[in-house]
């Protein structure tokens, strides 16, 4: 089934055979994880996330219409689940010592690299809280998901001018929170 489209693999799961179920895992739980743990920075609330998505995606497989791209499809529904997940009082986002975000590797295993490398991670994991909602969304699934801004307009429910608004607005405030501390521009050229 691994030559088979997206596409093709939810034709035959909407004809009622959910055998290619394990193959769209396989393509896209790894981004569904880290888009809903950097969402929700809670790794708990991500996995519940990461299932629920598929579950949904095999219970509504008939709403899928081809039109957007499966990653689109499935991003919405992350979106939605973990807005809900945070609309609830006591899910609030929570302080993780995960890691959010991938640094690219030191040249050599030096000690003070890594203190670097971690305080840089906790930086941006910082700014990155400070963000709103919706701004954080934009950028997540924009600069870490590497989706267009039309399909996050999809995504998201809004016009892609409001998204442009969202990941400009997003980036300015991250420009200000990282400008300015030592490493700031280091941790701002991980998020560009």
């Amino acid at each position: 089934m691994k030559h088979l489209s997206d596409q093709e693999l939810m034709r035959i799961v909407q004809a009622g055979d959910f055998s290619p179920a394990s193959e769209i895992y396989d393509r896209y739980s790894g981004r569904i994880y880290n888009f809903a743990f950097r969402f929700l920075r809670n790794s708990e609330a991500a996995e519940d996330a990461t299932q629920e998505v598929f579950v949904k995606m095999m219970k509504h497989a008939n709403q899928f219409n081809g039109e957007a791209k499966l990653s689109t499809w499935l991003f919405s529904i992350t979106a939605n689940w973990c807005r809900d997940y945070l609309r609830k009082a006591d899910n609030k986002p929570k302080d993780s010592d995960d890691v959010l975000v991938t640094l690219p590797g030191p040249t050599a295993d030096l000690p003070d690299r890594h203190l670097e490398q971690r305080q840089d991670e906790q930086r941006v994991r910082k700014a990155l809280e400070a963000l709103t909602a919706e701004q954080r969304e934009a950028i997540l699934l924009s600069r870490y998901q590497g989706l267009s801004y039309a399909e996050i307009a999809q995504i998201a429910g809004c016009s892609e001018g409001a998204v442009k608004t969202r990941v400009f607005r997003a980036m300015e405030t991250l420009k200000k929170l990282l400008t300015g501390e030592s490493g700031g521009d280091r941790c701002l050229n991980v998020v560009q």
